[in-house]
């Protein structure tokens, strides 16, 4: 009786371990196709990714270009500007020097002048002034 009941348990054990492995079998396959499935989208799309990574590369090298010339572009407007701003300068110390500077040494010249002749006037006709007044009020 003993060998028949490890008879029994051997050959439950053995359907337990049929039935776990058409489970295990049914579970393979299944990822399988699920692989199958993934592989067959992955097949079809990568192409399509990869030649938008290259467009997207080649955008990138573009943009890249056009920002270095955008910034050759941009530094020389900046010389240019400075080299506005240089001459601007020179033109203006060239006016302070050859016609602001003469026109005051002019001016006040002829304001000496005028300081001089009405001072002569007034030792002329010291007294017309006086005068004058004296008639307004």
């Amino acid at each position: 009786m003993p060998w028949e009941i490890s008879v029994g348990l051997a050959g439950a054990s053995l359907l337990v371990f049929a039935v776990l492995a058409a489970v295990t079998v049914s579970e393979i396959r299944r990822t399988a196709r699920s692989a199958a499935t993934l592989t067959a989208a992955l097949d079809r799309h990568v192409p399509s990714i990869r030649q938008n990574l290259d467009e997207i590369a080649r955008g990138a090298d573009a943009l890249g270009a056009s920002l270095r010339t955008l910034s050759q572009r941009a530094a020389e407007t900046g010389r240019g500007f400075e080299d506005a701003a240089g001459r601007i300068r020179d033109l203006e110390r060239d006016v302070q020097e050859n016609l602001v500077a003469p026109v005051q040494r002019v001016a006040a010249g002829v304001s000496a002048l005028l300081a001089v002749g009405a001072a002569l006037r007034r030792l002329r006709h010291p007294f017309r002034h006086r005068r004058r007044r004296k008639r307004k009020a």
